[in-house]
């Protein structure tokens, strides 16, 4: 039996809340499976409402899961299943990382699109040891996918996933605001060095000079020379500083606990009244709306994904490039602290 400590260990890599490991085992040289248990005794009938904690059976549920370094991980899930003596409903706790009469989990089935967007289904199939129906019914069945704002990447997500809602990236909304705001930095820091007058050219040149940073980040992140920065500038460029209160108000926007339709006149408020300063923007903002306001329904985004990306790519750059794929691999598991097989 294994230690507490690592039982532990495993609940947190597995990351499921409510649930902990409570036991493992090798099923092949590369096959982990994980006995889990829902902790929560308590669970509401689905009927009538109420709380209840009296098993009336449990039965073993076995689904498959993300690899973990090179081993493919299978869930031994005990469900319990329950009768409550308010109705007499006998019903099944749900899984919240499982959908109903799935052999997989919510985050290998996400794991399957993004490869399968970056690849094709044949590939992805192999490498998942899935078949192309498996991934077919993956894809169809895709509730949201956060893309890039690039029109093919479009076509190709709603050609595999029809029953897909297509959602906008805000970090993606939000990085061309911030390019078009960097632009007019650029263009105003030219400008100021084409000044006839010396004194009148030192003092925009000054005040602009190391403004990029402090302009692009958040408000709440600015330290007291940030912000001081930007006071000065106000006071030599107040139309630069005029794009930067528009920026921050569309970023306020996202960061709003608004619906869909209440963002909708947000953004068209903030289009109206921001064309002039962020053109492509705002046409990029009227061309995907519709992807956009999905959104604020399903908070859906890259990041995580887009953070992997960076730091597997700064690995890369920091070993001067890597010819042995093995070795690659090793440094990126390494980096999410896990152990590789080093044989």
């Amino acid at each position: 039996m294994p230690s507490n400590s690592l039982l532990y260990f495993i609940t947190q890599i597995i990351n499921f809340p409510g649930f902990k490991a409570t036991n493992y085992h090798f099923i092949t040289e590369n096959e982990l499976l994980i006995e889990l248990e829902n902790k929560q005794t308590n669970v509401t009938c689905p009927n009538c409402g109420k709380s209840r904690s009296k098993v009336h059976q449990s039965h073993r549920h076995r689904v498959r899961d993300i690899p973990v370094s090179s081993f493919d991980v299978f869930l031994n899930v005990n469900r319990r299943q329950f009768r409550c003596p308010n109705c007499q409903k006998v019903f099944s706790e749900e899984l919240s990382f499982v959908k109903k009469r799935r052999t997989y989990t919510k985050r290998l089935a996400q794991k399957v699109v993004e490869e399968v967007l970056a690849t094709d289904v044949v590939n992805t199939g192999k490498r998942n040891r899935m078949s192309p129906a498996e991934i077919e019914t993956i894809l169809k069945e895709m509730e949201a996918v956060s893309i890039d704002l690039w029109v093919p990447y479009k076509s190709v997500v709603e050609e595999l996933m029809p029953n897909a809602q297509v959602v906008a990236d805000r970090f993606h909304v939000m990085k061309q605001v911030n390019e078009e705001l960097d632009y007019r930095r650029k263009t105003e820091k030219k400008q100021a060095e084409k000044i006839k007058n010396k004194t009148e050219r030192e003092r925009q040149i000054s005040g602009i000079k190391e403004s990029k940073y402090p302009l692009l980040k958040k408000k709440e992140d600015l330290n007291e020379t940030e912000k001081s920065k930007l006071s000065v500038l106000k006071e030599v460029m107040p139309e630069l500083m005029d794009m930067y209160d528009r920026k921050e108000k569309f970023r306020d926007i996202f960061e709003s606990q608004i619906t869909g339709d209440e963002a909708f006149w947000q953004l068209v408020e903030w289009t109206e009244s921001s064309y002039k300063d962020f053109p492509k923007s705002c046409q990029t903002i009227k061309r995907w709306i519709a992807e956009i306001l999905a959104y604020f329904d399903n908070r859906t985004t890259q990041g995580a994904v887009e953070g992997i990306n960076q730091k597997i790519k700064l690995i890369k750059r920091r070993a001067y490039g890597l010819n042995n794929f093995a070795n690659f691999r090793r440094r990126v598991l390494l980096n999410w602290h896990f152990s590789p097989n080093l044989s």
